[in-house]
């Protein structure tokens, strides 16, 4: 059986993700299997998923993939680099994925970004150099490596592949692959990207949840249905109506603000993501003004907070990220990061996946994780501070999302016939 791997946040599920399926199946084949490795609570860009990862493992499943696999949280809310490096081993970890896809802005240039990634990869001190000069002077680190590869390469064409989101995580994936087994990759191209913006999906879900109009969820349903597949649509929709089982930022963002750690210069600046004198801009922002950290008239005061904070050196995203880090107390040199990802959690299958699974229990090089009662049996100490950590990040979800916090040790693997 040919398989492919993919890997996702689903936040939420959209049109381009269904379309992003059916080309690995029109790639591959109808009896190809697609392993997906998903974020779990938590995203790339320091922001909660909006629906749980169960009901998105779901819509996953009922869209063509056949095994959705749990990214651990150090992962999935880390920078690109880290992102790309834990999904790409927890998917070679399976044992069974023989291929990887990656959408992209330019699926055309699918040589010039595995050329990037490998200078990238095996990076030379005068390009290292090169980036962390243009970081000294200000620069945000991504924009910083794009003008160093420019001046190192002579290639303004191909360091301008640097500027797209997408892009930069495809090199990311080529440069993990490179630094561990090095497999075939698919270049697919982004559909319609102007109707998925995924933060403008979130931005519209958190206005018509704060809203007061009478129809606000009748009009947010009619502006939802041009960007996600129906059971997208009716997942986010049942979730809102129910008034729970959904998360925003700015729903989550008072209490992180609550932990000691913000008051606390020292302890603040051993935090992961604070240093560069972020620790210090947060801290001095947090200190000389606490009760007013979220004052702000829009609907997104948090958004308004974050983007006072930031600068080009420490864009939105990373602000994000370290604020979520230091509610959650993961220190820099955290013991989970010790090694790489130490487990293998699946959230569902469906029957292409189970037979899947069943070649997994032969062929993988990591535990695998059908419920959150396995953890206990990890003995590793990177795993088990990994598995400490996906705990916690889940009950720091539901516990917003009006969900028992406990809830993790009852969830059920999705199975979809």
């Amino acid at each position: 059986m040919d398989t492919c791997g993919l890997i996702a946040e689903y936040n939420p599920f959209h049109i381009g993700h269904q379309s992003q399926l059916q080309m690995i199946r029109d790639h591959f084949g109808k009896k190809s299997g697609v392993v997906v490795c998903m974020s779990g609570p938590f995203c790339q860009r320091g922001v909660p998923a909006l629906l749980d990862k169960g009901v998105r493992t779901e819509l996953a499943l009922k869209m063509g993939a056949d095994l959705v696999l749990e990214l651990p949280h150090i992962y999935a809310a880390s920078t690109a680099e880290q992102f790309a490096e834990g999904a790409v081993k927890t998917l070679l970890a399976t044992g069974v994925v023989r291929n990887l896809a990656y959408g992209t802005e330019n699926p055309d240039a699918h040589e010039g970004i595995k050329q990037l990634a490998s200078l990238l990869a095996d990076e030379s001190e005068a390009l290292g150099q090169l980036i962390r000069d243009k970081v000294a002077q200000g620069m945000g680190f991504a924009a910083a490596r794009e003008e160093a590869v420019k001046d190192f390469t002579h290639d303004a064409h191909q360091s301008r592949l640097l500027a797209d989101s997408n892009t930069i995580l495809a090199v990311e994936y080529e440069k993990a692959l490179l630094r561990s087994d090095p497999i075939p990759t698919l270049a697919l191209p982004l559909v319609e990207k102007e109707k998925t913006s995924a933060t403008l999906i979130r931005d519209r879900v958190q206005d018509a949840f704060v809203s007061k109009e009478r129809n606000a969820l009748w009009t947010l349903m009619n502006e939802l249905n041009p960007s996600l597949p129906p059971p997208s649509v009716a997942s986010v929709m049942d979730a809102l109506s129910q008034g729970k089982g959904f998360l925003t930022e700015e729903m989550i963002a008072p209490s992180l603000f609550l932990a000691p750690v913000f008051f606390d210069r020292e302890q603040l600046l051993s935090i992961k993501d604070m240093q560069g004198g972020l620790g210090e801009r947060l801290f001095n922002a947090i200190r000389h003004d606490p009760a007013n950290i979220m004052a702000d008239d829009s609907t997104r005061p948090y958004d308004a907070f974050v983007r006072r904070v930031a600068t080009r050196a420490h864009p939105a995203s990373r602000v994000r990220r370290a604020i979520l880090a230091a509610a959650m107390g993961i220190k820099v040199d955290d013991p989970a990061y010790m090694k790489g990802p130490g487990y293998i959690r699946v959230l569902g299958f469906t029957r292409q996946g189970k037979r899947l699974l069943s070649y997994m229990r032969h062929e993988a090089r990591l535990p695998i994780v059908m419920n959150a009662s396995d953890f206990r049996g990890l003995d590793d100490e990177s795993a088990r501070r990994q598995a400490e950590l996906d705990l916690q990040a889940q009950a720091l979800w539901n516990e917003h999302a009006g969900q028992r916090q406990n809830s993790e040790f009852e969830r059920v693997v999705r199975t979809i016939r």
